[in-house]
């Protein structure tokens, strides 16, 4: 199985921009959830019946990583949370490279070490969680058949960066997923919003996940 660099992967209020941006049921209750990290004013939309995986949670499984680098990694993660339609996906299944059949996103704030900030383009930006470019560029017999649906420039007011929409098989399962990574004007932080599931599971909940990785937003420490 793949490893997944994510396992090893100044303060702007939003709360005036979170709450004009609340959708209301005709009941008046809120239909969308708006996990927020001030200190970078990151926030995105998730509706309001996903069940969230807490930056806790997530925090001790990568503590039981025995490799240091993806401890050292870990070290430098800021925030991050996720949530899913599904509320039997562990924080194991958030980080591993297993299809899963509901979907999963994960936000995620993470400090640089000086040699990744050098290092960091858009083509490793694209590789946050699988090898995509040397997969399109370096074809080997083991390449996964995948197929890229969506690459474009993604730009904030705090990061600029890509967004990659793909699908591949691994293990004779096929998934796909919708991931957004954005780097600081400084080159010392990545913002990743990455959602996930089965290519069926995808296509079904297609509309949710878009409306997702639309509204994750990036206005940067101030």
């Amino acid at each position: 199985m793949l490893k997944s660099p994510l396992l090893a992967l100044r303060s702007v209020p939003v709360v005036i921009a979170i709450a004009m941006s609340f959708l209301l049921s005709s009941c008046g209750s809120a239909t969308q959830q708006y996990p927020a990290f001030k200190k970078e004013g990151v926030y995105f939309a998730v509706p309001n019946n996903w069940h969230e995986i807490t930056t806790k949670q997530l925090n001790a499984q990568e503590a039981l990583a025995t490799d240091a680098d993806a401890k050292d990694r870990a070290a430098m993660v800021q925030w991050q949370v996720a949530y899913s339609t599904d509320k039997a996906i562990t924080p194991a299944e958030v980080f591993n490279l297993n299809s899963v059949d509901a979907p999963v996103v994960l936000a995620r704030v993470r400090s640089l070490f000086p040699d990744e900030s050098n290092s960091v383009s858009n083509n490793s930006l694209r590789n946050m969680v699988v090898p995509l470019t040397t997969w399109v560029t370096e074809p080997t017999a083991t390449t996964p058949v995948y197929e890229i649906f969506d690459d474009q420039d993604r730009i904030e007011k705090g990061a600029r960066g890509v967004r990659t929409v793909f699908s591949f098989t691994l293990h004779g399962e096929k998934q796909s997923i919708d991931q957004t990574a954005l780097l600081s004007p400084d080159r010392s932080t990545i913002y990743v919003l990455l959602i996930r599931c089965s290519s069926l599971c995808f296509e079904k909940n297609k509309a949710a996940i878009t409306k997702i990785a639309e509204s994750f937003t990036v206005r940067g420490n101030k």
